[in-house]
């Protein structure tokens, strides 16, 4: 570590990255334009993952640290190492507009990259200091914001409904009054309800494992909360997975797909790691429905609603049933996953 708290090497590169974790994202997403507040735990994660990035950054990239944390923190944080081994430099808030400054002769593509996209991020790194060239615009946030908002699972999956004929795409729908979607769940016993903005499975519930009382409470609440609540029919899940795209110019490219385990609820509990070979094999493993038009159908949703209005990552969730059949759209990420994480892990 150098004088001023910031490990970085004495060589350059012609590219640089500088990574930002904020798994909070989206719930600062569910605020629009209002400052996003976490909760303790979630500063605490942000704290002990702060060096998470290092694991798919490459070589000579930054790691920029939103939160205060200690000298000994970061040395104990099982990515350390690999932050040294990479030469990744590491970087404190109130040095970030200095540091850019003096690397940006040498580097010719100085990018800003946080895990996602939101007001609050926008607003931290403004106030730092950094320029406006090198963040999203407000106006683009908001883009993002309407995006990731789980409504466009909708639209998305009429779309590959058109596209695969061979599988059935039960497409979402989205309820503004509790009494809509209890309505739903009448006739569809055990559906799924989930916030309009949320991630890693929570904002989710599976009214299976609930009570009425309990449904009706969180429906509410979440409708007060974030405007609507998405109902989807439920399904005997057999295998969770997703493909992993990058949109820029307007198009999206397919970079690979991952394999993952969730809980019941549909918590999201960690990635599968092989070799994109073996991840194909276990999906079709799981359903004899799983093929490249699969792939090529997502991409033309993609590119019909997504690409034209946002650059940078995008996760497509899916899943299997006991059935064997496939649901190829049941989330979509406008943001770095940990799926994502794992295939660029280097």
């Amino acid at each position: 570590m150098n004088k001023a708290g910031i490990y970085f090497p004495a060589f350059s590169y012609c590219e640089m990255t500088i990574h930002i974790f904020n798994p909070d994202t989206d719930y600062a997403l569910a605020l629009g334009r209002k400052h996003y507040s976490p909760p303790s735990r979630i500063i605490s994660l942000r704290k002990s993952m702060a060096l998470f990035p290092a694991k798919f950054a490459s070589p000579g990239d930054a790691i920029l640290l939103i939160d205060d944390v200690e000298d000994k923190q970061l040395q104990e944080s099982p990515y350390f190492e690999i932050s040294v081994n990479k030469a990744i430099d590491i970087i404190k808030l109130n040095q970030i507009a200095d540091y850019i400054s003096q690397y940006e002769s040498i580097h010719d593509n100085l990018t800003l990259q946080p895990w996602g996209w939101n007001h609050t991020i926008l607003r931290t790194l403004l106030n730092a200091g950094v320029e406006q060239k090198y963040l999203k615009t407000e106006d683009r946030i908001d883009t993002i914001r309407e995006l990731s908002h789980r409504r466009t699972t909708i639209p998305f999956q009429t779309i590959l409904s058109k596209d695969l004929g061979d599988i059935t795409v039960i497409p979402a729908k989205e309820f503004n009054s509790t009494t809509d979607a209890m309505g739903f769940l009448k006739s569809n016993p055990g559906a799924y309800f989930k916030a309009p903005w949320s991630s890693s499975g929570r904002g989710v519930i599976n009214t299976t494992f609930m009570k009425t009382d309990e449904i009706i409470s969180w429906v509410n609440g979440c409708i007060k909360r974030q405007g609507s609540v998405i109902g989807e029919i439920g399904r005997n899940r057999t295998g969770d997975f997703a493909t992993e795209w990058f949109c820029k110019g307007g198009e999206a490219r397919f970079l690979g797909l991952s394999l993952f385990r969730t809980t019941r609820e549909g918590r999201y509990k960690g990635n599968v790691k092989g070799s994109q070979e073996f991840l194909w094999q276990s999906i079709s493993g799981y359903t004899s429905l799983w093929n490249h038009n699969v792939i090529d159908a997502q991409k033309n949703a993609i590119d019909s609603i997504i690409s034209p209005l946002y650059e940078g990552p995008v996760g497509i969730d899916m899943f299997s049933t006991v059935e064997g059949d496939l649901n190829p759209c049941v989330e979509i990420n406008l943001r770095m996953t940990m799926g994502l994480a794992t295939l660029w892990e280097n």
